[in-house]
């Protein structure tokens, strides 16, 4: 079975889930001993390897965001809160990684890995609500992603950095409307959890 260009993300989004705690608990063990040198410089690897996988899914994701049809504006948002932050996370990930080529760990670098790690987790649980719940990719699909070129043609890497370069665009462009308030954020695009308590009815689309 061929893959196109829009599946390449989910097969990408569990490498940096796992990375990322994994850097966090060797840098604790590193802190906790310090003249362990092989651990430090397994919890330097870590980090580079958890910001690059983190940038590999991110930027399919952006391009994946410009291949499938959502079907309502509630959707639209919960994706757009989904990579505004995967993005903030990657940004993270990397400037620990530039911190670590000239650090050694310590306990708040471990932490930032926790931190990171957990806010990861709650980014995949975005993920999963428009999958399962709006049914992102799952769905009878049509526009982009109906035309969309197998993965390893000719075609499909341009067609993946195109749309990576739009996912972007469109990322960055609805981050602005949101922090000048032209457009908020609906609170519901931060999923049921966000909703906890406040007597409202998950949307299902």
């Amino acid at each position: 079975m061929t893959m196109r260009t829009h599946e390449l993300h989910p097969s990408l989004v569990h490498a940096p889930l796992v990375l990322l705690p994994a850097a966090a608990l060797v840098d604790l063990a590193a802190a906790l001993r310090p003249r362990d040198r092989r651990l430090d410089r397994l919890g330097r690897n870590l980090w580079w390897g958890a910001a690059s996988a983190g940038l590999a899914a991110g930027l399919t994701g952006m391009a994946a965001s410009q291949e499938i049809e959502l079907r309502s504006t509630h959707a639209r948002e919960m994706m757009f809160a989904h990579g505004i932050g995967n993005l903030c996370i990657v940004l993270a990930a990397a400037g620990v990684s530039g911190w670590r080529a000239r650090n050694h760990a310590n306990l708040t670098s471990a932490l930032s890995g926790l931190l990171a790690a957990g806010a990861a987790g709650y980014t995949a649980y975005l993920g999963g609500e428009l999958v399962y719940t709006h049914g992102a990719g799952v769905t009878a699909l049509g526009g982009a992603a109906a035309e969309s070129p197998p993965l390893f043609s000719a075609h499909g890497m341009a067609r993946l950095g195109r749309d990576a370069g739009r996912g972007l665009g469109w990322l960055l462009q609805r981050a602005y409307r949101a922090v000048t308030s032209r457009e908020r954020v609906q609170r519901s695009a931060l999923g049921p959890i966000a909703e906890a308590g406040t007597g409202a009815e998950p949307e299902i689309h």
